[in-house]
């Protein structure tokens, strides 16, 4: 599954490390590519609305928004 998260907003490095280790925690990680100001999260296809709680979590502190781009 291909995720798209738009445009995080980070406040220094540090910030920017935490983000992407909160994203390599979920569940079914596979990648986290960075195109441009958006972030392409791969996930396998095995999941659950847990993962998808925790990802909104993940956008909300970082100002940014997801949508599933491929299924």
């Amino acid at each position: 599954m291909l995720i798209e998260i738009a445009s995080p907003i980070f406040k220094c490095a540090e910030d920017e490390n935490i983000f992407y280790s909160r994203l390599y925690g979920l569940p079914n990680f596979n990648s986290a590519v960075s195109k441009g100001s958006n972030v392409h999260l791969t996930l396998a296809d095995t999941f659950s609305d847990a993962v998808f709680e925790e990802l909104q979590i993940i956008c909300d502190v970082w100002g940014a928004t997801f949508k599933v781009v491929k299924n």
